[in-house]
C-alpha cells in the first residue's frame, strides 16, 4: 500500500471486513495473560452507522484501537475496501488513517496549548494541505460544527460539548471513510449529546460517512443502523432500532460467521456445557424452514495428545482438547 491505495474492483461496497480478530496483553511476570478479543469477525458496508455496547472490560476500546491502525491484532485481519492492513509497514499506515480513519475520543484529545483552529488547521497540514487551503477547510469545518465564534479559544475556554465538536471538525477534516468514536458523549450532558449525534447523523448523511461508536447508553445507540454487542471478547448479539440494554436477552440473537462460528447468548451457554465443548448440529427443512437439532459431544479426542502451544496466546498445550483452554482459539 502507498500513499494512495486503491479501492479493490469489487470491493468498492464493502468499507471494513475484520475476520478472527485477536487482541491478547500479556500479563504481568507471574500473571496470566488478559485476552481482550477472541475472534471478532465484523463487515462493514460504506456509509453504515454501527454501535458497540457493553460493559467495561469487554473489549471495545481495543477493537477500535485495532480497526484503526493504531495497534497490531494479535492475530487476524482487516482490510478496507479489499486492502489488508495488517501486512503494511508502520510507514505507510500513517497515511492510510489519514485518508482514510478519523477519531473521536472521550476526552476529546485536543492539543492544550493551540486553539481550536489551529488543532484542525494543524491535522490538514500534516496531510499535506497548503496553508491557505488549510485555513479554509478548518473555518468551513468549525463553521458548519457551530463553534466559528470560539474557533480561536484554547480547549480550555471552551465548554464540554464545545471541545467534542472541535474533535468531530479535527477527525472530518481529511474526508475520511469512517469515524471511529470512543464514547463521544461521556464527557457532555444530555443536551450536548443530542446535539453531537444529530451532527454525526447529519454529517452521515451528507458525507456518506461510515460511523462506528462505542457507547453505553441506549438513547445514543438508537442513532444506529444496527447495534452489536460486545462481552469477554466476543460478539454475542445484534439488534435494530432503539431497545432496552436491561432486557437484551429479549431480543439479542444468534450469530452466524462465514467462517462457520456460532456465537450464543451468555444465558444459553450454562445449557450447552463446559467452555469447550463440541456439538453436532444436524439441519432438516420442513419446506422452506430450518429445524435444527443439536447434540453435545466431547472435546477431547482419542488421538495423540496435542503437544506445543497455543498459536495464539501462546499458553503451553496439554492432553488432547481441539481447543485452547485460556483464549478459546481452535487447535486442530
Amino acid at each position: 500500500m502507498t500513499q494512495e491505495y486503491k479501492i479493490i474492483p469489487g470491493q468498492e461496497e464493502l468499507l471494513l471486513d475484520a475476520q478472527n480478530l485477536y487482541c491478547i496483553y500479556k500479563g504481568k511476570e507471574g500473571s496470566s495473560n488478559v485476552v481482550a478479543l477472541r475472534g471478532i469477525n465484523l463487515e462493514m458496508k460504506q456509509g453504515e452507522f454501527i454501535s458497540i455496547v457493553g460493559p467495561s472490560g469487554s473489549g471495545k476500546s481495543s477493537l477500535l484501537r485495532i480497526l484503526g491502525g493504531l495497534q497490531i491484532p494479535t492475530a487476524g485481519n482487516i482490510s478496507y475496501f479489499g486492502n489488508d492492513i495488517t501486512k503494511i509497514s508502520e510507514e505507510n499506515l500513517v497515511p492510510f488513517r489519514r485518508s482514510t480513519v478519523g477519531y473521536v475520543f472521550q476526552e476529546g484529545n485536543l492539543l492544550p496549548t493551540i486553539s481550536a483552529f489551529q488543532n484542525v488547521v494543524q491535522t490538514l497540514r500534516f496531510s499535506g494541505k497548503s496553508r491557505k487551503e488549510a485555513r479554509n477547510k478548518a473555518t468551513e469545518l468549525l463553521t458548519l460544527l457551530g463553534v466559528k465564534g470560539r474557533m480561536h479559544d484554547i480547549p480550555a475556554r471552551l465548554s464540554g460539548g464545545e471541545r467534542q465538536r472541535v474533535a468531530i471538525a479535527r477527525a472530518m477534516a481529511n474526508d475520511p471513510k469512517i469515524i471511529l468514536a470512543d464514547e463521544p458523549t461521556g464527557n457532555v450532558d444530555y443536551t450536548n449529546a443530542e446535539v453531537i449525534m444529530g451532527l454525526f447523523k447529519d454529517l452521515h448523511k451528507e458525507f456518506n460517512t461510515g460511523f462506528l461508536i462505542v457507547t453505553h447508553s441506549k438513547h445514543i445507540s438508537s442513532y444506529s443502523d444496527r447495534t452489536v454487542e460486545l462481552k469477554d471478547g466476543r460478539f454475542i448479539g445484534q439488534h435494530t432500532g432503539e431497545y432496552d440494554i436491561t432486557k437484551l436477552g429479549e431480543s439479542r440473537e444468534v450469530i452466524i460467521s462465514e467462517d462457520g462460528t456460532l456465537i450464543l447468548p451468555p444465558e444459553m451457554v450454562p445449557l450447552v456445557g463446559t467452555f469447550g465443548k463440541l456439538w453436532d448440529f444436524k439441519v432438516h427443512f420442513t419446506g422452506d424452514l430450518p429445524n435444527i437439532t443439536a447434540r453435545p459431544i466431547s472435546s477431547e479426542t482419542t488421538g495423540e495428545p496435542t503437544q506445543g502451544v497455543c498459536p495464539i496466546c501462546k499458553v503451553e498445550i496439554s492432553g488432547t482438547s481441539f481447543f485452547c483452554k485460556s483464549c478459546g482459539a481452535k487447535l486442530a
